[in-house]
């Protein structure tokens, strides 16, 4: 049997957590979705969601915004990333910025994908829904 999914979005802005919320309900996932505002929060999480090396608590999947105070999204990826027992979990950054260096400094920093928040809501929560498509239906994902 199929565990329900659990996701993690760190964002800071009030609006794009409920507009991402929003797309991932819509989608019908059986899923629990947990929302902190910081770098420094999504650590604490995830680290308390590990017991010894028991990772079965962790996310399948993190959403990230890279422009947030204190910790930002790059530091967060290289943190987790070079972490042995955080660094199996899939990091998709959901940002504003369309920078080149951006895009390539993610994936260099191990992102499993990079998505640009559009100017239009409705434009943002389509792709959200492709996303969590993707994720949720055609994707193989660790089964926690």
């Amino acid at each position: 049997m199929k565990k329900k999914a659990k996701i993690l979005i760190v964002e800071d802005d009030p609006g794009d957590q409920k507009l991402i919320k929003s797309a991932l309900q819509s989608q019908k996932l059986a899923c629990d979705i947990m929302t902190v505002e910081t770098g420094e929060e999504a650590l604490e999480y995830l680290r308390g969601c590990c017991d010894g090396r028991d990772v079965s608590g962790l996310p399948n999947l993190i959403l990230l915004d890279l422009n947030m105070p204190g910790m930002g999204g790059k530091e967060f990826l290289r943190r987790i990333k070079g972490d042995e027992l955080l660094r199996c979990v899939p990091v998709v950054i959901v940002t504003t910025s369309d920078t080149e260096t951006d895009v390539e400094e993610g994936y260099q920093l191990y992102a499993a994908g990079y998505v640009q928040k559009l100017a239009s809501p409705a434009e943002f929560h389509n792709i959200i829904e492709k996303l969590a498509k993707y994720w949720f239906s055609m994707s193989s994902l660790v089964n926690r």
